[in-house]
């Protein structure tokens, strides 16, 4: 269904933190070698997470950039903040967040979102397209962000947001308790 309705944009494979290049990097060329052609000629890119720092060497991103391979740039404490890209095609920039237990768990500051939409600007100057993901998905961080950073690109939502309330969430659910009209049982 995602393929057919034509907004599936690619494939994220994020790879372990065990995965390191020194063991893996053959894994990975097989893996990408093995790849559905018809996938790529159909417009859907392949892009790579790594959670692992020896990864981050030229000799990985010219290789993704000869199989045009989308590297995925990552936003968080344990890799460096590359924003390499790999494909004109397609660029794409994951924040994870610095977040403590678990990383996701962080919202960023307004400066921090200037800083790094001024990253994303030369970005979008090297790609076609360019995906954002907020992953620091708790508290509504990542709703909070990805439209902080869309003021900050000059960028409008394809829809207002809509407000919703716990209290709406529960009725459309269908778990409030018949009759009842609010939340003031759960906020004893």
């Amino acid at each position: 269904p995602l393929i057919d309705s034509r907004k599936l944009l690619g494939f994220l494979i994020q790879l372990p933190p065990s995965f390191n290049k020194a063991d893996h990097f053959g894994v990975l060329k097989e893996f990408i070698r093995d790849w559905p052609g018809d996938l790529k000629h159909e417009g859907y890119h392949l892009i790579i997470e790594f959670r692992h720092l020896s990864w981050m060497v030229e000799e990985v991103f010219e290789y993704l950039k000869k199989q045009e391979v989308t590297y995925c740039a990552v936003i968080e404490p344990l890799l460096p903040p590359r924003m390499d890209v790999t494909d004109s095609r397609f660029a794409y920039i994951r924040f994870h967040g610095y977040g403590k237990n678990p990383w996701f768990n962080y919202c960023f500051k307004d400066e921090e979102i200037k800083k790094w939409a001024a990253s994303i600007k030369e970005v979008i100057n090297q790609a076609d397209t360019v995906g954002i993901y907020f992953n620091n998905h708790f508290s509504g961080y990542a709703t909070k962000n990805s439209l902080m950073m869309m003021r900050e690109l000059d960028l409008e939502p394809r829809n207002e947001p809509e407000r919703v309330s716990i209290l709406d969430i529960k009725k459309k659910s269908g778990t409030l308790s018949s009759g009842q009209t609010g939340l003031d049982k759960f906020l004893n």
